[in-house]
């Protein structure tokens, strides 16, 4: 694989090593920090240690998400542990980083095909 280094006329090759360490660091990152509605792009270049532009472009390249859907993706998958717990769905909304309810359960409904209150009732 392929991203554009500083200069995009030299295509720098990305190691499979350097892919997986940021990735694990974007998820280290993520994973501390998602249930800070403030955590944004800004944050997240700032805890890796690159620019914005930098973590878009490795982030479109290797997970084909910006950051706002990878941190959105990622706000909602613990959501779902959160639900199965029977936590209501204004706690699980606050807990995950989400500042409005109904934005968080537009954003479940999208992603999951059903609202929160639908999918606690199936799985509890």
């Amino acid at each position: 694989m392929w991203l554009s280094g500083k200069n995009d006329e030299y295509p720098a090759p990305v190691t499979m090593r350097r892919d997986k360490d940021f990735l694990r660091s974007l998820d280290q990152s993520v994973s501390l920090h998602y249930a800070d509605k403030d955590f944004d792009l800004t944050k997240l270049s700032t805890e890796l240690s690159l620019s914005k532009r930098q973590v878009q472009r490795r982030l479109k390249a290797l997970a084909g998400r910006t950051p706002s859907e990878y941190l959105r993706s990622y706000r909602l998958r613990r959501s779902l542990e959160f639900l199965q717990q029977g936590m209501q769905v204004g706690q699980v909304t606050r807990a995950v980083g989400f500042s409005s309810q109904a934005y968080f359960a537009s954003c479940f409904k999208a992603e999951f095909d059903q609202t929160p209150s639908e999918y606690q009732r199936r799985k509890i």
